[in-house]
């Protein structure tokens, strides 16, 4: 049977050359396809370019200086800032001096000033005395209007007993103003000379205001 196929008919010659061009054609596409592969593989190696345009220079550590930070480029970088004291509104205060307050039970005395008595008599500019006391209680309750101030204890550790006590010296803010504050450089009050104020009253002193006005006029 050598030379025919299955069916007993001789092998063509063309039959054996198709044969041969399809080795061929797989043979070249495992070559090529091999040679794709280390082009690839070669792609993928790092290539060194000019080292030494592109590396940083040596540095010397012992010429370097430390710095200060540079300031937050906003307020949220910046540090939480510290609790300050929690204020207590009183509502409907009323004024018994100039700088001396009853509301909801409690006698508040503003932090950082010396209280005029009602009773207090200044010297009139005529020489004559005036009710200087009674007049800055007055003044005092035309600004307060019975509306509502808002109080802390002077004393930080105070806050935590402030319920329990009857008097306490506090400090106070009234539509976002401070009340001594307000006291002191309208001449109703004298500032404590340890306190925040002494600088308002002397400026009152020199404009004359308030208990250094030397009273109405007519006296």
């Amino acid at each position: 049977m050598d030379g025919a196929d299955h069916l007993g008919e001789p092998m063509r010659p063309w039959r054996a050359r198709a044969g041969t061009a399809a080795c061929m054609c797989l043979a070249a596409l495992a070559a090529l396809g091999t040679t794709e592969d280390a082009f690839a593989q070669e792609r993928r190696q790092p290539r060194i370019i000019a080292p030494e345009l592109f590396a940083p220079p040596p540095v010397d550590p012992s010429g370097l200086e430390r710095t200060e930070p540079r300031a937050p480029l906003s307020e949220l970088g910046q540090p939480a800032p510290e609790p300050g004291p929690v204020d207590t509104l009183y509502h409907q205060p009323i004024a018994i001096a100039a700088g001396l307050l009853q509301a909801e039970g409690r006698t508040i005395r503003i932090a950082g000033i010396r209280i005029i008595s009602p009773d207090q008599v200044c010297d009139a500019s005529s020489g004559a005395v005036w009710p200087c006391g009674k007049r800055a209680r007055t003044a005092f309750r035309y600004w307060l209007r019975g509306r509502a101030v808002e109080c802390h204890a002077q004393d930080p550790q105070e806050n935590n007993a402030a319920d329990q006590v009857a008097e306490m010296t506090m400090v106070c803010r009234l539509a976002g103003r401070d009340v001594g504050a307000w006291l002191v450089e309208n001449g109703w009050a004298l500032a404590d000379a340890d306190g925040p104020y002494p600088d308002k009253e002397k400026t009152a002193r020199i404009a004359g205001k308030g208990i250094f006005g030397g009273g109405p006029s007519g006296l």
